[in-house]
């Protein structure tokens, strides 16, 4: 319970003014299940003090390691796993809820390919699902009735071939990350086995989905593309490399991208294991944060405008390990992060001058969570 003390504090604060009541958020978390298959937690954050309460589950979902929503907090898209299908083993798919106050109604299923797709996202008019695939190096589109159900046309995907120089995890293509441009011309999708974010056009993606050679982008050999993000604008684009504990900012221009800067992830003088994980950008886009599972750490960069440059702020330890996934709460002041292998989401406050994260007390108990998304508010 908040003491009287804290609670003047949050009505005083700069962050909401005199008048207004702390802000509380619903909170959505996917992950890999246990035997219960208690799939999508649902929580409520307050986004000033970081403290989450338990506020339902979506019972009987297997695996929905990967969550989206759309813009008015409406639909909530899920990669998650079904009953095998058709060939044996054949248990990919992604689902769409429909967001009623505080529970979720599941409105429909598609199978999509061979196992769980590990990224779902929507392009920018809300009208299709794109979604990867590790194992089998799929990508694909979905499009959207008006409504955010699934279309009963099949999907439109690309399987990727290749390898590259790294045997343990690069013996094959594995696409890891789907995301549509913002001005909704290109489909970028980052493939961890090639070493490449390969590029096909967007707009006319019902016709099939056509590599665009001049764009793909080539990371360093080893690197292993993982997950990016957009600045607003669109032009400016931030990659980060799993194997080798790297952001790149590049800047889009002639149909490509030209790289501005490369960056570890990591703290010098760092020499163990450690795996990159999850990128965020901050609300007004100038901050670009990168976790990083084995050092269990979170880094902030500073992006320069225009150029997009990247200077490291701070590298902040966390409480728990391997950090998969996190998320801002709105506002910017409180982050949640999901402690894959401690089993939990752990709250930690921000300070954007400096750029670091200090622990909360605020814990919930989850199994191997993967995922955080923010939805509507709540008083």
């Amino acid at each position: 319970m908040r003491s009287a003390k804290t609670a003047l504090r949050q009505l005083t604060s700069p962050r909401y003014g005199a008048s207004f009541p702390p802000m509380r958020y619903v909170t959505y978390v996917g992950g890999y299940t246990d035997a219960r298959h208690q799939g999508i937690h649902i929580l409520v954050t307050d986004a000033d003090t970081g403290e989450m309460r338990a506020a339902g589950m979506a019972e009987g979902v297997e695996n929905p390691t990967y969550l989206t929503l759309n813009r008015r907090h409406t639909r909530l898209y899920t990669s998650q796993s079904i009953p095998p299908y058709g060939t044996e083993g054949y248990t990919g798919a992604v689902a769409v809820y429909a967001v009623r106050g505080l529970e979720l109604q599941l409105l429909a299923v598609r199978p999509t390919c061979s196992t769980v797709p590990c990224y779902v996202a929507l392009d920018p008019t809300e009208t299709a699902l794109v979604f990867a695939e590790y194992h089998g190096a799929l990508c694909g589109v979905l499009g959207l009735t008006d409504d955010g159900i699934f279309q009963d046309t099949p999907a439109v995907t690309i399987r990727h071939s290749g390898h590259g120089p790294r045997r343990d995890r690069q013996d094959r293509a594995h696409a890891h990350c789907a995301e549509v441009t913002p001005d909704g011309r290109r489909l970028c999708v980052c493939d961890l086995g090639l070493d490449r974010v390969v590029v096909y056009d967007f707009a006319n993606w019902r016709a099939g989905l056509r590599r665009c050679e001049r764009a793909t982008f080539v990371a360093a050999p080893g690197a292993g593309p993982r997950h990016l993000v957009f600045r607003p604008d669109g032009r400016q684009v931030f990659l980060l490399n799993e194997l080798d504990n790297t952001v790149v900012s590049l800047v889009r221009r002639d149909g490509g991208f030209d790289a501005v800067r490369t960056l570890s992830t990591l703290p010098a003088g760092f020499h163990g294991e450690s795996k990159a994980a999850a990128i965020k950008i901050s609300e007004d886009g100038r901050l670009l944060f990168a976790s990083n599972r084995g050092h269990d750490s979170i880094v902030t960069c500073a992006i320069a405008a225009g150029s997009g440059d990247l200077v490291v702020m701070a590298v902040s330890p966390l409480t728990g390990r391997f950090p998969r996934d996190f998320q801002f709460a709105p506002g910017g002041s409180v982050a949640l992060v999901g402690h894959e292998l401690s089993h939990e989401i752990a709250a930690y406050a921000f300070d954007p001058a400096g750029g670091g994260l200090t622990p909360l007390p605020s814990r919930y108990a989850m199994h191997r969570p993967t995922c955080i998304k923010f939805g509507a508010s709540v008083f």
